[in-house]
């Protein structure tokens, strides 16, 4: 599912064309959207689900297997069904935190080792997919033209770059340097002291 930018707990369909809890807030049931694809062109499923909620809780980065405490586990009951359960007294944001993790393609890591680090390019399903990368520099992601979801409603309006480029910068100075040299186009400000002396220039 994805998030609302002006909705603190607000989730909307994405993967998951619709959901239905139970009165007991244990047990929730996302049915995916038959549509839902992988950028190869593979039907993204139920399984694909459960497999990426699953392996998240066992090998996913210790902040993820964290938030992952009072989640149980899941199962795919067919294509378009996946179960995710979650422990008694579970904490009020856990359903919300999983239902906004990525899906992984279980026949992808079927052959490769999900927690080994490679720089081979991984099969997604969103708006964008890895382009040209450099390790340590940079990194390009391209539109995905013919993206399954470009007409939903949580996608309207967004992912309007055909190409978004991340430019690497191993000190903060030099990385301003670049930025008001207009080397790249946006960066996000955490230096008070920034702000009040060195942003004096013009774009």
């Amino acid at each position: 599912m994805a998030r609302s930018g002006d909705e603190p707990d607000g989730m909307y369909g994405f993967a998951a064309e619709k959901i239905r809890r139970s009165a007991d807030g244990l047990t929730y049931r996302f049915f995916i959207r038959p549509e839902a694809k992988f950028h190869d062109g593979s039907r993204l499923t139920a399984h694909d689900v459960a497999f990426s909620l699953n392996i998240l809780k066992e090998k996913g980065h210790p902040i993820i297997s964290q938030f992952l405490r009072d989640f149980l586990g899941a199962r795919a009951n067919d294509d378009t069904t996946v179960v995710a359960s979650f422990a008694p007294k579970r904490a009020r944001d856990v359903p919300l935190f999983v239902a906004g993790l990525p899906i992984f393609s279980r026949a992808y890591y079927a052959t490769k080792p999900f927690d080994e680090s490679t720089l081979d390019t991984p099969l997604g399903s969103g708006a964008y997919k890895v382009g040209r990368f450099e390790p340590g520099r940079y990194i390009e992601y391209q539109r995905v033209k013919d993206w399954w979801g470009a007409d939903l409603p949580v996608a309207l309006g967004q992912y309007n770059f055909d190409i978004v480029r991340f430019e690497y910068y191993r000190d903060r100075d030099v990385g301003f340097e670049g930025f008001s040299a207009e080397n790249y186009l946006f960066r996000e400000e955490f230096t008070s002291r920034f702000w009040a002396k060195r942003y004096d220039f013009r774009r």
